[in-house]
């Protein structure tokens, strides 16, 4: 997959024709803010960019490059070479440079020569993207992947924290799958809005006759876990009475079910997640401090879907292969996301994170009828689609998707 980026129309639609019957996929754009635009929505492999442009100039398309997605290779080109230009753009990160005018052959010779350099950098990459049935683009959580990866073996009580539905039940069940207990059970459990009585009896089980109802001895979910992993979702709901009771579970592994008297021994590597500020809870007495020190021995931080654009075209990509069977029948065709659809998801604000997108894509698939996916499937989202923030670069773009569409008649019309 190739973008080409150069401000004069008929280089960069020869361009496309010529690299798409080199059998190519080819995207193009105008300016270095609509290439940004098309990175930020679909996996780019290489880049052949202008280097004059109005505005920003192909270095500065090329600095972001080498700062959001330094996988892409990126060829440059000008009318304008000079060695010190050259010199510039190697030293920067492009993989090569070409002086207009030039054939078709020579800028295909450059191409394979970068291309043979990509299959161990991208079987790499691809192992990056993936951490458990996690995927990601974004590199903020290829670095949050490969830490985890590293603590995965370690027994250390291990703290998540991150908005609700960005995912925190499965890098728990990842970094279980990664480390010497995947064998062992991984025992998941919600601590949300239980009644004390409950939540104890839950977690470290019971003894027959301990309270009205309790006609046999039951295991809680700590012994249940024994040898292997421990999650307790929601641990900042956990009253204070209970707090005690974990402490001592994770200073001595030990602990009594409801209404006995011998202390219980187990092995269990404790992992708790949360979507609230532990230590704001801890500071205004609402969460024990020593155990908040104690469950937060190493803490990782996800990131809300909205602080990384980049994530959603391999994460829709990965529930539409999940879910394909929603669209019913496609003839063997593979099911695909236009990019006015495309456009519409990334502008969207996900207050409810991953699991949001996913439910809106498992609708998408449904309402398609085995077409390709389009903004009717997909809309009407929730009323702040078109939210703003900081860590979303793609949605400053105020032009909108009315001005997206009109481009892309334009392309037709001079293609035609």
């Amino acid at each position: 997959r190739i973008l080409v980026v150069d401000d004069e129309p008929l280089k960069r639609i020869t361009l496309q024709i010529e690299l798409s019957e080199a059998g190519y996929e080819v995207f193009e754009a105008a300016d270095p803010h609509t290439a940004e635009r098309i990175l930020a929505s679909r996996p780019i492999d290489i880049v052949i960019s202008d280097v004059r442009m109005p505005g920003k100039t192909g270095l500065d398309l090329l600095a972001h490059i080498k700062q959001a997605q330094p996988e892409i290779g990126v060829i440059l080109m000008t009318a304008y070479a000079t060695i010190d230009t050259a010199v510039l753009a190697i030293k920067r990160g492009a993989f090569d440079y070409i002086t207009k005018p030039f054939t078709t052959a020579e800028l295909l010779e450059r191409i394979a020569r970068l291309e043979a350099t990509r299959p161990a950098a991208r079987a790499e990459e691809e192992r990056d993207e993936q951490f458990g049935r996690l995927v990601a683009r974004n590199r903020a959580m290829r670095r949050l992947f490969a830490q985890l990866r590293g603590v995965a073996e370690t027994d250390r009580t291990l703290l998540i924290c991150g908005e609700s539905g960005c995912g925190k039940e499965l890098f728990a069940e990842a970094v279980h799958a990664a480390g010497s207990r995947a064998d062992k059970p991984f025992v998941r459990f919600s601590c949300a809005a239980l009644q004390p009585t409950v939540l104890e009896s839950e977690l470290f089980g019971h003894e027959r006759g301990a309270f009205t109802g309790a006609i046999r001895q039951k295991a809680g979910r700590f012994e249940l876990a024994d040898g292997g992993t421990m999650l307790l979702d929601e641990v900042d709901d956990i009253p204070a009475e209970l707090q005690v009771k974990l402490l001592r579970v994770v200073e001595q592994q030990e602990f009594e079910r409801v209404g006995g008297e011998e202390s219980i021994k187990v092995d269990v590597r404790l992992i708790c997640a949360t979507k609230r500020d532990l230590l704001q809870m801890t500071r205004e007495g609402r969460f024990r401090e020593d155990l908040y020190y104690r469950l937060n021995v190493i803490s990782v931080n996800i990131p809300p879907l909205r602080a990384r654009l980049a994530d959603i075209p391999v994460l829709v990509e990965h529930f539409v292969a999940k879910h394909g069977t929603l669209a019913g029948d496609t003839n063997g065709r593979s099911i695909r996301i236009t990019p006015e659809a495309m456009e519409e998801l990334l502008r969207h604000h996900w207050p409810g994170n991953v699991r949001e997108l996913e439910h809106v894509v498992e609708r998408a698939l449904a309402f398609c009828g085995g077409e390709d996916v389009r903004p009717e499937h997909i809309l009407p989202l929730t009323p702040d689609r078109a939210a703003t923030t900081d860590a979303a670069p793609a949605s400053s773009d105020k032009r909108g998707l009315t001005e997206t569409v009109s481009d892309i008649e334009k392309r037709m019309i001079v293609m035609a």
